[in-house]
């Protein structure tokens, strides 16, 4: 058998299955694309996700200010 798959992070789509994302530093907070335009206050503060994606196909960060934090996925965390 081959090892189990880790679950996606809902901003960069990477498999990481962190709580924080080392690719795109989102925090899961268990918001999903039913209200990915919503900003909640949450983990990631009033960041919405549907920004956090756009930041990050632009900045390759979910938020600019995380630009240095982030790292390049591996191989094995490809969707």
């Amino acid at each position: 058998m081959g090892q189990p798959t880790l679950p996606r992070c809902a901003c960069c789509g990477f498999r990481t299955g962190c709580s924080t994302c080392p690719i795109c530093f989102w925090t899961d907070d268990g918001r999903s694309d039913v209200h990915d335009d919503v900003g909640t206050g949450s983990r990631n503060g009033d960041l919405s996700l549907a920004d956090a994606r756009l930041n990050f196909s632009i900045y390759g960060a979910s938020t600019p200010r995380y630009k240095d934090l982030v790292r390049a996925p591996r191989a094995d965390e490809r969707p």
